[in-house]
């Protein structure tokens, strides 16, 4: 059990939102990556989701995602997406869900211990960072730190 603390920076980022059933927000994502193609841009990094909002008794969630891409861009203002030149946060502590088949909720409450333990306040909900390794998903998990002391 690794638990890293480092920033996290991303340049030109778009997002989008979206409530979804929990077992399909990939479709959201994937959506997502296919718009920025669609539109002459490709994804320089990995896909970042929120969960906010859930609702157990419906399955359902609100995701926010994330998805950094090769260049700035101007975009009226929606309510589909958005973009920011820079997404950042100044420090972090990052840990590794790395058997997706494993309750996600378990690493984080590794997080939430290490905080504790080391007089951290995190910001939640946590961010997820998914990452494709030889055709397998890991996610990695980080928790903005909000206040140390």
């Amino acid at each position: 059990m690794k638990i890293k603390r480092c920033p996290i920076i991303f340049n030109n980022v778009i997002s989008t939102k979206s409530k979804c059933r929990m077992d399909k927000w990939y479709l959201i994502a994937r959506d997502l990556r296919n718009a920025v193609i669609k539109n002459g841009l490709y994804a320089t990094g990995p896909v970042i989701y929120q969960i906010n909002k859930v609702d157990l008794f419906e399955n359902e969630a609100e995701y926010t995602f994330y998805l950094p891409i090769n260049e700035q861009i101007s975009m009226t203002e929606n309510d589909k997406y958005s973009f920011q030149d820079k997404w950042s946060f100044g420090d972090a502590l990052v840990y590794r869900h790395a058997d997706l088949e494993e309750d996600i909720n378990l690493s984080y409450n590794v997080l939430r211990v290490a905080a504790k333990d080391t007089n951290l306040v995190l910001q939640e909900p946590f961010f997820h960072i998914y990452l494709d390794v030889y055709g397998e998903g890991i996610i990695d998990i980080f928790a903005p730190i909000v206040e140390e002391g």
